[in-house]
C-alpha cells in the first residue's frame, strides 16, 4: 500500500467523521435501535462497544470518539435517573465507547495513525510481505480480530462492572428524539460513508494488482479525493424547506474539540519528552536484546514485545511507544529475520490497544477530559484485565492466522 493513498484515505476519512457530527447520524441510529424499547444496560454496552468498533474501523479511533461523545453525555444524563452506582454505571458507558475506539482502529489501515506508520516503515525497509498489506487484506484479517477483541472486552466489563438485567435506560429514545435534522442530508451521510469504505478498498486493490500502473492509479486516487473534498465541502444539497446547503462548513472541521481532553493527550506528550530526554528508551532496548538474545521462542518474545507495547502505551504516546519499539526489535532481526514484519505489526496493534488509563491513547484521553463522575478504580482494574487478554489475542492471531490471510494476497 502506497503511503500517499493512505494519507488520501485518512483525510476523507477524517471529514467524514465531522459530516456525521454535524448531522448528528450516530445519534439518529441510537433513536431507532431504541426506539420505544427498554433496554437492558448489558445489551446497550454490547452493542455500543461493537458499534463504536465499526464506525472506528472506517474512520480514524480518535476521530470516531470525537465524533460520539455527545452520545455519552447524553447516557451519562440518563443513568442519573436510575440513581444507582451512578459513577459505576458512567464509566461503564464511557468504557464501552473507548474501548470500542481504541478496538477498531486496528481494524482497517485508515483506523489509527500508527497504522499508517507501519505501512510507511514497511514500504522505507522495503520487507518483501509489504505488497500483501492492502487496504482489502487488512479488513480480511483485521475485522474478524476487532469482533473478537470486542466480544472479550464486553465480557470483561459486564464481569468487572455487573450491571444486571434490573437496569434499564427507560426514555432513552425520548433523550435522543429532538436530534430530527434534514433526514435527506443523513442519508447522504450515509451513502457517502459506505461508498467511501468500497471505493477505497477497489482503489487499494488496484494499486496491488496493477502495480506496474502505479502513478495512473495514484493520479485516480488524487481524483477520487477531489471528488469528495467537492460533495463535503463544496456541493449545494438541497433540504426538505427547498434550501440548498453544504454538508460541513469549513468552520465545523475543527468544531467542539474538547479542551480537557487535549490536556490528558498534552499531558502524554510531555512524559513521553521527559522519557526520550532521559534515554530510557535506549536502555530498555539494550536491556532486552540481552535478555531476550537466543532464549525464547518466536512466539514467546512475539507476547513480550505486545505486553510491553501495551502497558508501556498506559504512560507514553503510542507512536512513540511504537517506534521505540522498532528501535528494539530492529536489532534483535539479526538473530532471527522472521521476526521483522509479524513484531512491528504486533507492536503497531498493540501499542493502539491499551485500556487503562486517560494517558494511554488521545481516544482515552479525549473521552476522560469531557465526563465527570467517573470511577477510576474501576477503570484501572478492568484496563488491566482487557490488556493482558488483548495483547495475548494479538500475538496469536499475528503468529498463526494473519499470514495465512496474507498468502491469499500475495
Amino acid at each position: 500500500m502506497d503511503v500517499i493513498q493512505v494519507s488520501f484515505f485518512f483525510l476523507i476519512s477524517y471529514l467524514l467523521s465531522r459530516v456525521f457530527v454535524v448531522l448528528k447520524i450516530p445519534e439518529l441510529i441510537l433513536y431507532y435501535l431504541f426506539e420505544k424499547k427498554h433496554v437492558s444496560v448489558p445489551k446497550l454496552t454490547f452493542v455500543l462497544i461493537l458499534g463504536t468498533s465499526l464506525i472506528s474501523s472506517i474512520i480514524a479511533n480518535v476521530i470516531t470518539v470525537l465524533t460520539l461523545l455527545p452520545l455519552v453525555l447524553l447516557l451519562q444524563k440518563e443513568v442519573i435517573a436510575i440513581g444507582k452506582n451512578v459513577r459505576k454505571l458512567n464509566t461503564l458507558f464511557l468504557l464501552s465507547f473507548i474501548w470500542g475506539g481504541n478496538i477498531g482502529g486496528i481494524g482497517m489501515v485508515t483506523g489509527t495513525t500508527t497504522n499508517g506508520i507501519l505501512i510507511g516503515l514497511y514500504e522505507i525497509y522495503k520487507i518483501p510481505i509489504a505488497k500483501s498489506f492492502t487496504f482489502i487484506s487488512w479488513m480480511a484479517w483485521g475485522i474478524p480480530l476487532v469482533l473478537l477483541l470486542c466480544i472479550a472486552g464486553w465480557l470483561i466489563l459486564m464481569l468487572v462492572f455487573q450491571p444486571g438485567k434490573n437496569a434499564k435506560t427507560h426514555d432513552f429514545a425520548e433523550q435522543l428524539s429532538y436530534f430530527s435534522l434534514s433526514r435527506r442530508l443523513q442519508k447522504v451521510g450515509f451513502r457517502l460513508a459506505i461508498s467511501f469504505a468500497v471505493t477505497a478498498s477497489a482503489l487499494s486493490y488496484l494499486l496491488t494488482v496493477l502495480d506496474q500502473h502505479k502513478h495512473i492509479i495514484l493520479f485516480a486516487t488524487i481524483i477520487w479525493t477531489l471528488v469528495y473534498l467537492y460533495l463535503i465541502l463544496f456541493h449545494d444539497y438541497q433540504v426538505e424547506d427547498g434550501s440548498k446547503v453544504r454538508l460541513l462548513k469549513f468552520r465545523d472541521t475543527l468544531a467542539d474539540i474538547p479542551k480537557k481532553g487535549l490536556l490528558w493527550i498534552g499531558l502524554g506528550i510531555l512524559i513521553t519528552y521527559l522519557i526520550w530526554q532521559a534515554r530510557l528508551h535506549i536502555k530498555l532496548g539494550n536491556w532486552l536484546t540481552v535478555v531476550m538474545e537466543g532464549r525464547h521462542s518466536i512466539f514467546w518474545t512475539y507476547m513480550i514485545f505486545a505486553l510491553l507495547a501495551t502497558f508501556a502505551t498506559e504512560l507514553v504516546s503510542n507512536s512513540a511507544v511504537q517506534v521505540t519499539m522498532f528501535m528494539v526489535l530492529f536489532p534483535m532481526t539479526k538473530y532471527n529475520p522472521d521476526l521483522s514484519w509479524q513484531g512491528m505489526l504486533i507492536i503497531t496493534l498493540c501499542s493502539a490497544c491499551a485500556f487503562m488509563t486517560p494517558l494511554a491513547t488521545p481516544s482515552n484521553g479525549l473521552g476522560f477530559g469531557s465526563s465527570r463522575r467517573l470511577s477510576y478504580k474501576y477503570m484501572f482494574f478492568s484496563g488491566f484485565i482487557m490488556n493482558l487478554v488483548s495483547a495475548s489475542l494479538i500475538s496469536v492471531w499475528v503468529f498463526y492466522v494473519v499470514p495465512r490471510i496474507l498468502i491469499l494476497f500475495a
